[in-house]
């Protein structure tokens, strides 16, 4: 088995159908997901390898055959890229997920950070779970009106995010985002050369390639032997994708997060990059209820940590359709993309640049051979001032 890291840079687009039917909405427009899940990058380098396979044993492979040569191949840690054009990758390329302790709020001129602090009252929940009600909760200080956060950061921003350093809002010019459009299929009749409405429908495509730059996916993967092809097939329409080599720097921590975890840092937050998937939903896997806290072991640390807050948005639903089956996959209830997670350690000590390096994009919970479930870390100071 060897790992390699490539991009996948695409071409024409990008579609990679969510949930929902085609006929949801009175346009009847099939709607996709503004970036592919780890599973769905995973089989298209599936596809790719398999498919150059075949072409060294000069064979072709059944759906069994698919599912047992490729059954060995892992995906491990996946990034978001933004290069510009003719330009080789470099470590700043990395795009991230605006985590949520990150607020936008009307007249400042800088992102206001939510910070947890020790709860006052009860929520309004069932009150049948201690250690739930105990945990930390943000409040904003002052009088601000909240503004609609943008969906990426560069990763000089999300960097010094995580150090604990203050960050700009950028002008809307400078703002990160792909730009969405709307592709419209139709079927020819051949007898008569009239359009078929049985074969008349859209979709949405995420545009990746603008005046400025390209957007492409980063992935580390373990393969057996033999080399993956030059192009993948990617998404609901199977649109092609150049594959390039990636420097293993691209997935190094940067300079600035080791650097302010240099300096103890009494607590720390684990921010989703990726879907993560847990047993019990937004808990995470490894963490139990004990004295009215929820404590336990983090894979990538050797000590306990008790859980002080987690700020989780509304859960992604998940799913896909296998190849060689040729059916849907079950769709899974997975935390979303930055969702952050406050620890602090039990015995009181702090966290070191030790703790960070084994954290930057750690596997946690279940179904990380497919690329989910990866965090990476940041500084974080505990308050327990009353609100």
């Amino acid at each position: 088995m060897t790992t390699v890291r490539i991009a996948l840079v695409p071409r024409d687009g990008l579609f990679c159908k969510d949930g929902r039917g085609w006929y949801t909405s009175a346009s009847g427009r099939g709607h996709g997901l503004d970036w592919p899940w780890p599973s769905t990058i995973l089989g298209a380098l599936r596809s790719s390898w398999g498919r150059a396979e075949e072409s060294r044993k000069n064979a072709f492979f059944g759906p069994d055959d698919w599912s047992e040569r490729t059954a060995a191949i892992q995906l491990g840690r996946t990034l978001v890229l933004r290069r510009k054009h003719d330009a080789a990758w470099r470590a700043e390329d990395a795009i991230w997920p605006v985590p949520l302790d990150a607020l936008w709020l009307e007249g400042r001129r800088e992102v206001h950070r939510l910070d947890p602090v020790e709860p006052t009252a009860p929520t309004l929940g069932r009150d049948d779970d201690e250690a739930r009600e105990r945990l930390w909760r943000p409040v904003l200080e002052g009088v601000g009106k909240p503004l609609a956060a943008p969906r990426w950061w560069s990763s000089d921003d999300f960097s010094a995010w995580l150090a604990g350093r203050s960050v700009a809002v950028r002008d809307r010019r400078e703002v990160l985002t792909t730009a969405r459009r709307v592709q419209v299929h139709v079927g020819i009749r051949p007898d008569e050369l009239t359009a078929n409405d049985g074969v008349l429908f859209s979709h949405d495509v995420i545009e990746t390639l603008d005046p400025h730059g390209e957007w492409a996916i980063g992935a580390e993967l373990t393969l057996p032997d033999g080399a993956l092809g030059d192009v993948a097939t990617l998404g609901s329409d199977g649109r092609l994708a150049r594959l390039e080599s990636l420097p293993a720097a691209v997935f190094e921590p940067p300079a600035v997060v080791l650097e302010a975890f240099r300096s103890p840092s009494r607590g720390l937050r684990l921010v989703a990059v990726t879907p993560l998937c847990f047993t019990r939903g937004w808990l995470p896997d490894g963490l139990a209820e004990h004295d009215g806290t929820y404590r336990g072991r983090v894979p990538g640390l050797e000590h306990d940590v008790i859980l002080r807050a987690a700020f989780v948005p509304r859960p992604v639903h998940v799913s896909g359709w296998n190849m060689a089956a040729r059916a849907p996959k079950p769709t899974s209830r997975m935390v979303a993309p930055g969702a952050v997670y406050f620890f602090e350690r039990a015995d009181g000590r702090p966290f070191g640049e030790a703790d960070a390096r084994a954290l930057w994009l750690a596997a946690v919970g279940t179904r990380t051979e497919e690329g989910f479930g990866r965090v990476v870390p940041g500084v974080w100071t505990p308050a327990r001032s009353k609100p």
